[in-house]
């Protein structure tokens, strides 16, 4: 059988490649029936078809050193079918979401069924579809500063491309393709590579999708416009202005997909988390009467010119409310329904407190909250950013392991985040990314999350081939190294939490101290890298030397005697939760020490308080040191939350932009640990 990467073929664009969608054609006869083989990618996005029916989307966000492509196969009958795929590109990158690197507007596929090769750069047809088109954001939300997402989209209705993806549309009049560059493959030895784009098979499974029923029609009357048995909005739109504020009863990242028949004006679609009363500036997240999402919500458009229309974006939507604000000529018969889009995450585990149902209510609350924010590769929040971010990505990867058993998109991010590493030896605080940004202490955490998936998989593999990127970061802190033996300051962003009073998040507030709190992260990992050092057979000596000079020094220079509290750093009466939480996790801190710490944690004022984020350490703490009583106060947070009418968990209490984030679903994972045998 061949290798699908042997065959000829070449990256494929519409001719100029001006078009932001490309729609592309290729029909082919089997004799006999036989098994079909391909791999496809796309710059910047796809969706592939197989005789009208969806087969595939991508590629999997990566780099263009490591630019992904999926593979396919399908038994298929004799007689006639049909290769079909939408493709789109992200304006030369000015509209390009932060959290994709991409080059020039490309298609590629190459494949073969039943002798015949089915390679782009063959006998294709090709047509730049006129009728959709990129969003600028100013168009799409009222919102005035840098929107990291993807844009939204616009589209217009008819009826000459209404069946592009099936065997009976005629593409005569479309074009040949225009070829771009050909194929090259990731660890493929040239002197020139004959493309930009460096390809690798996808390590993780595609994205599922689940029906979504719409909960409720909260506002609004349109015509004959109802909620079918299946959940489904459907009936007739008349002709004027009419807005339907729709529920879809809890937070969801999702595709929408409307269809109509008819019709002239346009349907702005607008998606929110939270409503907004008139006059107020504060979220509801309730569907309270009244409410709406106004120019709160980002929006794509739909133009209606006759004849039939079908929409549905290349990427999901997120929010819990949809806004339809309708301005028509004429009437329109149209159905919206709704698909929940995430990574495949499979639970196999429970949890029960039937003596503490809030509990219970936490556990599946951040269950969704977690599976909400993972998608081609953990999100920071799907509303706002969609940014993998080592600091979230570590507490999200161990939700997967323990929830599912899943370690491939957890391997994903370890992999990502070390071909991110810069001259320093730094990983990138976020990748993949088209926006640099780095955060020392997020390059500790990609550290802890090697560790995390040998303690789940004991993989030694992933350990040797990321060995090199251990040593590097934890040889970059070594050279911060004081003569006291702490480590630090540090040169870059040093961010920990959001805490109020913090400058940027750091606890040196701006001062060019060492800082406790990234000392006891070091340590931790030096601890860390011996273990996994001595697992995989690698040399990894003198860590343990390491770890015992910095926790020497936080105990000498950043320890308050009088206070019998860590200072957030040496010589400032400057106390928090986290490096106290901390001193006990890296080891500063035992026995009583470690116990008048955690009093003092859960009931000393002058403590900064941990938020969602770092509450994460904060219950580790707590079960580290088998304090149940604590355990469950510090999730009476979570508990709040939820009485808001928050069905995710927000960044922070009281957000607008970002009311699903995984860095808060923790306690997903604390909870099952607690219930758990001590190791």
């Amino acid at each position: 059988m061949n290798d699908l990467r042997t065959l000829p073929g070449a990256w494929c664009r519409s001719p100029g490649g001006k078009a932001d969608y490309s729609l592309f054609r290729r029909k082919f006869h089997l004799d006999a029936p036989a098994r079909l083989r391909l791999l496809v990618s796309a710059d910047s996005r796809y969706n592939l078809y197989l005789d009208g029916e969806f087969l595939s989307r991508g590629p999997v966000r990566g780099d263009l050193e490591h630019y992904h492509y999926a593979c396919c196969e399908a038994e298929l009958a004799a007689g006639e079918h049909l290769l079909a795929a939408e493709v789109l590109h992200w304006s030369d990158g000015i509209l390009a979401p932060w959290s994709e690197v991409h080059y020039a507007a490309a298609f590629l596929l190459l494949g073969e069924c039943g002798g015949e090769l089915l390679s782009t750069g063959g006998a294709w047809r090709c047509y730049a579809d006129s009728r959709r088109r990129l969003r600028p954001w100013k168009e799409a939300w009222s919102y005035s500063g840098n929107v990291p997402i993807a844009p939204m989209e616009e589209y217009s209705g008819g009826t000459v491309l209404e069946d592009w993806n099936t065997l009976s549309f005629d593409d005569s009049g479309w074009s040949s393709p225009e070829k771009v560059a050909f194929p090259c493959f990731a660890g493929s030895c040239r002197v020139d590579p004959p493309s930009r784009w460096k390809l690798r098979e996808s390590t993780i499974p595609p994205m599922e999708t689940e029906a979504i029923r719409i909960a409720a029609i909260l506002s609004g009357e349109a015509g004959s416009l109802r909620l079918t048995a299946e959940g489904v909005l459907a009936g007739h739109v008349p002709a004027g202005k009419h807005a339907v504020l729709l529920d879809l009863g809890r937070y969801y990242t999702h595709l929408p997909c409307l269809r109509a028949q008819g019709g002239a004006g346009s349907c702005r679609m607008a998606y929110a988390e939270a409503l907004f009363l008139e006059g107020a500036k504060c979220a509801r997240r309730d569907p309270v009467p009244g409410g709406a999402i106004g120019e709160n919500g980002y929006a794509d458009r739909i133009e209606f010119a006759g004849g039939k229309a079908k929409f549905q974006p290349f990427w999901y939507r997120s929010g819990r409310y949809v806004e339809l604000e309708f301005e028509l000529s004429q009437a329109v018969e149209m159905e919206l329904r709704f698909e929940f889009l995430a990574y495949p995450l499979k639970r196999r585990v429970e949890f029960h407190a039937p003596e503490d149902p809030a509990l219970e209510r936490i556990f599946e609350t951040a269950w969704h909250t977690a599976r909400c924010c993972a998608h081609e590769h953990y999100e920071d929040c799907p509303y706002w950013e969609q940014m993998q971010y080592a600091g979230d990505t570590r507490i999200q990867a161990l939700i997967s392991y323990i929830g599912s058993g899943d370690g491939r998109l957890g391997r994903q991010a370890i992999r990502q985040f070390d071909e991110s590493r810069i001259a320093s030896g730094l990983t990138m605080s976020r990748y993949p990314t088209n926006f640099r940004q780095v955060i020392p202490g997020f390059s500790l955490f990609w550290i802890m999350m090697v560790a995390d998936h040998y303690s789940f998989f004991h993989d030694v593999e992933l350990i040797r081939e990321h060995w090199n990127g251990i040593r590097d970061v934890l040889d970059f802190f070594e050279t911060y190294r004081l003569e006291s033996g702490l480590i630090g300051p540090v040169a870059g962003w040093n961010f920990s939490d959001w805490v109020p009073g913090w400058l940027h998040g750091s606890s040196s507030r701006g001062e060019e101290l060492p800082e406790t709190l990234l000392n006891l992260l070091y340590a931790e990992c030096c601890r860390l890298a011996g273990e996994l050092a001595e697992a995989a057979g690698v040399e990894g000596s003198g860590y343990a030397d390491r770890r015992a000079r910095v926790l020497a020094a936080v105990n000498q220079f950043c320890y308050a005697e009088k206070e019998q509290l860590y200072t957030d750093v040496p010589g400032r009466p400057w106390y928090s939760q986290h490096a106290n939480a901390w001193a006990v996790l890296a080891g500063a801190a035992t026995g009583t020490r470690a116990e008048k710490l955690a009093d003092a944690v859960m009931e000393d004022p002058r403590l900064a308080r941990c938020t969602l984020y770092f509450s994460f350490y904060l219950l580790e703490m707590m079960r580290k040191l088998n304090r149940y009583d604590d355990f469950r106060k510090i999730l009476e947070r979570w508990s709040a939350i939820l009485e808001q009418g928050f069905t995710t968990f927000p960044e922070r209490p009281g957000e607008t932009r970002s009311d699903c984030h995984a860095w808060s679903a923790g306690p997903f994972y604390q909870l099952l640990k607690w219930r758990r045998p001590q190791s």
